[in-house]
């Protein structure tokens, strides 16, 4: 095995790292559904839309080979804080495979004048193809695509990625000097279109929060016995890389916008291996440098650092307690009685569930229904029915309340949604949002 890493590891090491990131082995990703500042906007509704590459994406080693992939890369995280601070949230995400920056510009050209895009709208300079099958649908209708950065309030960016790929390339075949010479044209490059990028954002929708990913190197410092002897080289990179979009924050920071940098970079340093499929690719001889789960782990930290200043996450559970509920941004803590799971449908006791959402209740002993009320909205419930009364107006229900133990209790989501709430159950988290 030593041997084998000895015999590929330079230059050809390198050279199937930049061959990835210019273009990604990924077949098929599903579309992202629909799904700014740090608050939602006036309808009470936290809008985010991404933009960039395979990172934007969440694309995840090994992702096309499966049924029904979905990702969970660094957008949804940030979703999810903002399901954690009690906003109702959506987001949309136009991550596509091998993006350069000039194709991010040339998307958000097209969409500022209401055109969609497909794969030849997007190549950059020297790109011959994309492998991405999504892009058509993805970004085909413009106006959509106006429509949801327009309405945004926080538009996040990651890209540059397959820019940089060739300075890896250069530097395992030992190109040294050219490859710094090209580095800072590149940068220079890479700065100057995302600075269009921004500024046609800015003329869709002057008012959103936007937050802009640095590079991370995904070329571990040894690999297995070996050292990469150009690894400080990309370190260096990296720091240049995440300089440049500092200055370029300060420059929109002195005309009044609001750009910010999400530092991921420094978290993959020395955990290379750890945060990424690079070696578990290569040991099937195969290619890969995008994130795991806990790369992209780092980076929704990252990001929501850069919006939030924190990172949220659900408080250790209790043996036997198989959800955490948070309500308007707040982690429930039930009374004696746990939240119940059956037929994943998640029940609380009547009192517990009354007082999380801060509704009024009654109960009527002669027909053994229980009345919430909150906001002008009425829902009646009765133990066994699997039909509720909303304002008058029955409406069936998959879960039917039930009594056990002398409790007597009512299925979370139903309920909640009848009052009004947006209700998102996250099964990466086993937590359930009720926000409203």
């Amino acid at each position: 095995m030593r041997k084998l890493w000895r015999d590929r590891l330079h230059p050809a090491f390198a050279a199937v790292l930049a061959a990835l990131m210019a273009a990604s082995m990924m077949q098929a990703l599903p579309k992202a559904a629909g799904a700014a500042g740090e608050t939602a906007g006036e309808d009470g509704v936290y809008r985010i839309a991404a933009l960039g590459d395979s990172l934007a994406a969440g694309y995840e080693y090994g992702m096309e080979k499966q049924a029904n992939p979905a990702a969970y890369g660094f957008v949804e995280r940030v979703w999810e804080q903002a399901l954690f601070r009690g906003f109702k949230a959506e987001y949309a995400n136009y991550g596509i495979i091998g993006l350069r920056t000039e194709g991010l510009e040339k998307l958000l050209a097209r969409a500022e004048r209401g055109e969609g895009s497909g794969p030849e709208d997007l190549l950059a300079e020297g790109q011959e193809a994309f492998v991405d099958p999504r892009i058509s649908s993805l970004v085909g209708d413009g106006a959509a695509v106006r429509r949801n950065i327009e309405s945004a309030d926080l538009i996040l960016i990651q890209v540059g990625g397959n820019d940089l790929a060739a300075y890896i390339q250069m530097l395992g075949s030992g190109q040294t000097d050219e490859a710094d010479a090209w580095l800072e044209g590149m940068l220079d490059r890479i700065l100057a279109s995302l600075e269009t990028s921004i500024r046609t954002i800015h003329r869709i929708n002057p008012d959103a929060l936007v937050v802009i990913g640095d590079q991370y190197s995904p070329v571990p410092k040894n690999i297995m016995d070996q050292q990469v002897p150009y690894y400080e080289k990309l370190q260096d990179a990296v720091k240049q890389t995440t300089g440049k979009l500092e200055e370029l924050s300060a420059r929109f920071a002195a005309e009044g916008r609001d750009v910010r940098v999400a530092y991921s970079a420094s978290r993959f340093v020395g955990r290379e291996l750890t945060y990424t499929k690079v070696l578990a690719a290569y040991l099937n001889k195969e290619t890969d440098i995008h994130p795991n789960q806990n790369g992209y782990d780092a980076m929704g930290r990252a990001f929501a650092e850069a919006v939030w200043g924190d990172y949220r996450e659900p408080s250790p559970r209790k043996e036997g307690v198989p959800i955490t509920i948070f309500v308007n941004g707040k982690e429930l803590k039930p009374g004696n009685e746990k939240p119940l799971v059956r037929n994943n449908f998640t029940f609380l006791v009547l009192r517990d569930i009354a007082a999380a959402l801060k509704a009024d209740l009654a109960w009527d002993n002669k027909t053994k229904s229980a009345t919430f009320t909150l906001s002008g909205r009425k829902v009646v419930l009765t133990p066994g029915s699997a039909v509720m009364m909303v304002n008058g107006e029955p409406r069936t229900i998959p879960a039917p309340p039930f009594t056990e133990g002398g409790r007597t209790y009512v299925p979370l989501g139903a309920l909640s949604d009848a009052l009004g709430f947006d209700v998102v159950y996250r099964n990466t988290l086993k937590t359930a949002f009720i926000n409203g």
